[in-house]
């Protein structure tokens, strides 16, 4: 019965994986969940001080073995030499990774606001304030560096793949705002969107070689996007308590969501959308004037 025991099915031991975004938020759960299931983690981040926070080795950053199974690679991931340089280090000191985690990400939202009711004058206003850089940015971090870390990595991956085990998987961070109209944040929700259809695209193109492609859409989980202080302009922590959940995620439940795809107990997903939203999906909607 081993094979049903939960350490055997979710484990990560002797197993590598490349997270960007590895220096904060989501990265940084998913970081500490494959470290504590035994697997050797390179974080990728564009701030050093993030790496150098995780090099410092926080408590809340546990290995189980030698120092080793942490490393770090700085690159900005805006810019295509940034990916090229990310791709290049890793693939000097891997000969394969098991598992390929992208969340590095950005959230612009229009510099105007519209509320039902308002004139006509103020919705042109509120479209028309989301600058081309704006849109061009989103879209570089959000996706661009996604499609082109699998495309620069992606033999590495597949000869992980080739071992079974539900190794050779990559997943791609989304968001549930890909799959919801709230309004006035399109640059973040297009960008999105595109990551789940990627996704498919790319399972089906890997598909001979099964090396996996799925997502994790979050809802409402901490993160420097999403600050726990609901005040906070940039926080959308204030539709917590109106989620059946009634709460934001935690951390071991996003690290646990990646580990399944990660592990044995994922090796026959892919191609999905996982979306851990604590049901903000069944309640999430935008808002028009009660005129029409």
């Amino acid at each position: 019965m081993a094979e049903y025991q939960a350490q055997n099915m979710f484990t990560m031991t002797g197993r590598t994986a490349v997270i960007t975004g590895g220096g904060s938020g989501i990265g940084r759960m998913i970081a500490k969940g494959f470290f504590a299931n035994g697997a050797s983690v390179t974080l990728v981040d564009w701030l050093q001080d993030r790496l150098d926070s995780s090099r410092r080795k926080p408590p809340d950053l546990i290995t189980n073995g030698s120092a080793d199974e942490l490393s770090r690679v700085q690159g900005d991931l805006s810019q295509e030499s940034g990916v090229a340089g990310v791709v290049s280090e890793i693939k000097a000191s891997h000969k394969e990774v098991d598992v390929l985690v992208m969340c590095a990400g950005v959230r612009k939202v229009n510099k105007i606001a519209f509320t039902p009711g308002e004139s006509l004058l103020k919705l042109v206003e509120a479209t028309q304030s989301l600058s081309f850089q704006d849109l061009d940015y989103s879209f570089r971090i959000n996706l661009y560096s996604q499609y082109f870390l699998v495309a620069g990595l992606l033999g590495l991956v597949g000869a992980a793949a080739t071992k079974g085990g539900g190794r050779g998987s990559i997943i791609m961070v989304s968001s549930a705002a890909s799959k919801h109209n709230g309004q006035f944040v399109p640059a973040y929700q297009m960008s999105k969107a595109a990551i789940d259809h990627l996704v498919r695209i790319m399972a089906s193109e890997f598909a001979d070689h099964y090396i996996r492609v799925n997502s994790i859409n979050p809802g409402l989980f901490p993160s420097a996007l999403n600050p726990m202080d609901p005040n906070h302009p940039e926080s959308n922590m204030r539709f917590a308590g109106q989620m059946p959940a009634r709460r934001p995620g935690t951390e071991q439940e996003m690290a646990a969501t990646a580990l399944y795809l990660s592990s044995p107990a994922g090796g026959f997903v892919t191609g999905t959308n996982i979306v851990i939203d604590g049901g903000r999906l069944l309640v999430a909607a935008g808002s028009i004037s009660s005129k029409l």
